[in-house]
């Protein structure tokens, strides 16, 4: 382990040297405070043994700096001092320093003072490993979730699509097929066979054609743009920038999780009522927080009976916004309620659910800082709150 003296005495630094390089440590030296600010901004010491009182800058001034410093990993820093009152004690605590070693020191009490750092310091470098390994099976589990709910409304977005996408097809089969005559009419025209074009013009009836070209088309237009929304509606589900905060209205994050479930709840015969109040933008990964709602409302869609009601909410309070998703369905029962959120728990027959849903939402909600509240009453219904700050924490989204 690297470790970092900061001492103006040369005798009591060149036996710290030996000791700690003895003990098996790669030791720096600096004869004050302020050299050792300069080393330390330039490597990595997870040990730094300091003596107080030192010119330029003192020990504690030097711990400060160390715990204001923000990079990786957990800096053990031993304060060597000859004061022992207790109101010096507590000042270098305050500054942030770890332990105390009396001087003159012995070696002994140096060693197992050294030792207790580095126990702590691996520790959380073992600590710090599998916070990773976590954070990244919590990612593959979000993205396993994410496709498995695509695979789930793959079926209803092919028919989203198929709908709009037949209308234009056969409007543009008309509109071709009535243009080519209006052409041909035209020719005859052109050629100066008056009769004969309007003969062909009354056989066309184009008089109908011309009656009606704009509102197809307008129709026609009307269909491209609703595979275009829905199109852009799985584009924001499944976006790949959640690396990124960005503000987003969480109004529209709910209504893009209403319109991309909406063959499944028109198919389900479900009521969908919306009561959005006005939110300030929020500072989130928009991808993340649309996967939470899609979420949210399919599993209340699925909870309803046939012309059953779900409703969606949104408020702010204060600091916080508040997003609401009701039904009336079958409700949660009491003994079901403290294990929503674990991972692969669900309710639902075998290969209908992945039981990932909620516990993934959980995750989400909770690294952005808020919270998921239920409400539920057997036969009555669940409401899921989510709770979120319009700021994150400085570790969200880790």
């Amino acid at each position: 382990m690297k470790v970092l003296i900061a001492e103006d005495d040369p005798i009591s630094r060149l036996l710290l040297q030996g000791h700690l390089q003895k003990w098996g440590h790669e030791v720096t030296a600096a004869t004050t405070g302020a050299e050792a600010w300069r080393l330390f901004e330039g490597a990595t010491f997870p040990l730094v043994v300091s003596d107080w009182m030192m010119p330029e800058m003192d020990g504690p001034e030097l711990v400060r700096r160390i715990r204001a410093c923000q990079r990786p990993g957990y800096v053990y820093v031993i304060l060597l001092t000859a004061r022992t009152q207790k109101a010096d004690v507590v000042q270098g605590m305050e500054a942030g320093a770890d332990d105390f070693v009396t001087k003159p020191f012995d070696r002994e009490e140096l060693r197992v003072r050294v030792r207790a750092g580095e126990r702590i310091v691996q520790l959380e470098h073992t600590l710090a490993e599998q916070n990773l390994a976590l954070r990244e099976a919590q990612a593959a589990l979000v993205q396993s979730e994410k496709l498995a709910s695509l695979g789930r409304l793959a079926a209803g977005m092919a028919h989203e699509i198929n709908n709009p996408i037949a209308y234009v097809t056969n409007n543009v089969a008309v509109l071709r097929r009535d243009m080519l005559a209006a052409l041909e009419v035209l020719d005859l025209w052109r050629q100066g066979d008056g009769a004969s074009a309007a003969r062909l013009e009354e056989e066309l009836d184009l008089a109908y054609f011309r009656t009606n070209f704009a509102r197809t088309c307008d129709k026609t237009l009307e269909g491209l743009q609703r595979v275009r929304d829905i199109v852009r509606n799985l584009r924001d589900f499944a976006r790949l920038d959640e690396a990124d905060f960005k503000e987003a209205d969480l109004n529209a994050a709910l209504a893009s999780a209403a319109e991309i479930l909406g063959h499944e709840i028109r198919q389900k015969g479900v009521r969908l009522e919306s009561d959005f109040g006005p939110l300030p933008p929020v500072l989130c990964h928009p991808g993340k927080l649309n996967q939470v709602f899609l979420n949210l409302l399919a599993n209340a869609v699925q909870a309803c009976d046939r012309g059953g009601a779900v409703t969606l909410r949104s408020r702010a309070e204060g600091d916080d916004v508040v997003l609401e998703v009701q039904d009336n369905g079958s409700g949660i029962k009491p003994e079901h309620r403290a294990r929503l959120f674990e991972p692969f728990f669900t309710t639902k027959p075998i290969g209908q659910g992945t039981g990932l849903g909620l516990s993934v939402s959980f995750g989400i909600v909770r690294d952005h800082g808020g919270v998921i509240e239920v409400e539920s009453e057997v036969g009555r219904g669940s409401t899921f709150r989510v709770r979120l700050p319009r700021q994150p924490p400085p570790t969200g989204g880790r």
